[in-house]
């Protein structure tokens, strides 16, 4: 666990970016719910497309808002995830068990966030 007692975001540095407003985290992390199921799904739909421009695609922009958020863990694989759809050759078709690893960090960052706004 880090210091802020947090694995998958970092609810202080959040904070800070949004000058101290706990209001506006609260926000921020209550959409993120909504943002979660949509992320999921076109994450989903990119793997089952087998098409690792697409894939590369959709792990720059979940990378984007999981930066956002501090979500180090899941930044980190979508980051590497991205990286090999890059430098793929024609034969990668990345699929499900590619996926994986970042449904699973998404899901333990839903249930960390979950916990924190019940917390507050």
């Amino acid at each position: 666990m880090s210091a802020s007692g947090y694995d998958h975001f970092d609810p202080q540095a959040l904070l800070a970016d949004l000058f101290d407003s706990v209001e506006t985290v609260r926000s921020v992390l209550c959409a993120f719910e909504n943002w979660h199921g949509v992320a999921r799904k076109e994450l989903q739909a990119a793997a089952e497309a087998g098409d690792p421009v697409r894939l590369a695609s959709t792990m720059h922009r979940l990378r984007g808002t999981l930066g956002q958020l501090h979500a180090a863990r899941a930044v980190k694989i979508a980051q590497a995830l991205e990286q090999r759809c890059k430098a793929a050759d024609d034969n990668f078709q990345p699929g499900h068990t590619d996926i994986e690893p970042l449904q699973q960090a998404l899901q333990s960052l839903a249930d960390e966030i979950a916990g924190y706004l019940t917390e507050r």
